[in-house]
């Protein structure tokens, strides 16, 4: 079939399409006609309905290997990051979805990530790619007609890694954050909108939290948390990094971390019934002195933990050891209620606030400040016993 040909049919599926989407009606229009060009020729159906044959494979219409969007990298490693040899090229930004809601409606973002080009290659294209042969790619979809494609696009959005060049688009993967605190080599525009994707999913996907970037000061705090079975996330794949936690929660994240140990119902305080998710919890550091409570008959566990308190409920689950660490926070006094327990977390590394110059200790803590806390007294606790082990 000639060029004009397809040039012609491209047009006729849809005069007013898009720029990417006049990519996807071209690429379906020619591979219409090269595999049903009398079919297509002659009666008056779409491209989709056309198509029986996409990367190999033999497929009905409407299968997701003829469809013009790369498959999500969870699906092609079991990991919602950019394989080996590939970075993120540029994003787009999707609102409605719903897979991104805690306190309201929140956009989901898409991040194509590309092969790198062989050095000896050099840029050939004024859209920041380069030639095919430049990279292991080859196109296919891996796992037959239910997979969308990889490794067969070369387009990149182009707002990521803008300084290297880069090959054709291996896989996507999604996340609940901006995209620039994912990759900070992204930057925060163009914004671009694909509102054909808002339902795209897997659901490997869901089998992590997607608003924790995998640079994060607190990721792997919060990824040992979740398989030590401390935190299940406030969803199942949202943790909620910047969110207060309450005391009720801080309680029971040190609950758990010890192993959840069983204890008597207590009826220390009159605000922390039987029934309540947190009343072992609770029970439990009263019953290991690691509180007293906001008074003497009230706990407060809905209210937000503060720095100060959670950096004081570690140090006593610790045994309350010496600390000789140099303060040099300008918001701390020397009469602080905490700072023999600051001072502690401070000289065995275990606080993530140390290179900050004020502590705001009355401050909530975070659910990421909380996860780097327990993370880094666990580490701490861990050392210790390897070093003590005959």
């Amino acid at each position: 079939m000639s060029r004009k040909l397809v040039e012609r049919v491209s047009r006729v599926v849809d005069r007013r399409a898009g720029r990417r989407g006049f990519l996807r009606k071209s690429a379906m229009a020619a591979t219409a006609v090269a595999v049903a060009p009398v079919a297509y020729a002659i009666r008056p159906t779409t491209a989709e309905a056309a198509v029986i044959l996409c990367k190999g494979w033999e497929c009905r219409p409407g299968a997701l290997c003829c469809d013009p969007y790369s498959e999500f990298c969870c699906k092609l490693t079991g990991e919602n990051l950019c394989p080996p040899n590939t970075i993120v090229a540029g994003w787009w930004k999707v609102d409605g979805s719903g897979f991104c809601d805690l306190n309201g409606p929140s956009p989901r973002y898409y991040l194509d990530c590309n092969f790198t080009c062989d050095e000896s290659c050099s840029c050939r294209w004024s859209d920041g790619t380069c030639a095919r042969g430049c990279t292991p790619a080859v196109c296919r979809c891996r796992g037959g007609c239910d997979v969308r494609k990889s490794e067969c696009t070369r387009f990149r959005y182009g707002q990521c890694n803008q300084d290297l060049c880069v090959g054709p688009l291996k896989c996507r993967i999604v996340t609940c954050v901006p995209p620039w605190t994912w990759d900070p080599a992204c930057a925060t525009s163009p914004v671009l909108y694909d509102p054909g994707t808002r339902w795209h999913d897997r659901p490997c996907l869901h089998e992590g939290f997607n608003d924790v970037p995998p640079r994060a000061y607190y990721a792997e705090a919060v990824k040992w948390m979740a398989d030590e079975g401390i935190t299940t996330g406030l969803k199942s794949d949202l943790f909620g990094p910047d969110e207060p936690v309450t005391r009720g929660q801080f309680a029971t994240f040190l609950w758990r971390y010890e192993g959840r140990p069983q204890v008597e119902p207590s009826d220390t305080f009159d605000d922390v019934g039987v029934s309540d998710f947190y009343s072992q919890a609770v029970a439990w550091m009263v019953e290991q002195r690691i509180t007293t409570g906001r008074t003497r008959d009230r706990f407060d566990p809905s209210s937000g933990v503060s720095r100060a308190e959670s950096i004081v409920f570690v140090h006593r689950l610790a045994g309350e050891p010496q600390g000789s660490a140099r303060i040099d926070f300008s918001d701390v006094g020397s009469d602080a209620w905490y700072r023999d327990a600051l001072a502690w977390a401070l000289e065995h590394n275990i606080a993530w606030w140390a290179e900050h110059a004020t502590l705001e200790a009355e401050k909530p803590a975070t659910r990421a400040e909380t996860a780097a806390l327990l993370h880094g007294y666990n580490l701490r606790r861990s050392t210790n016993l390897s070093e003590a082990a005959p």
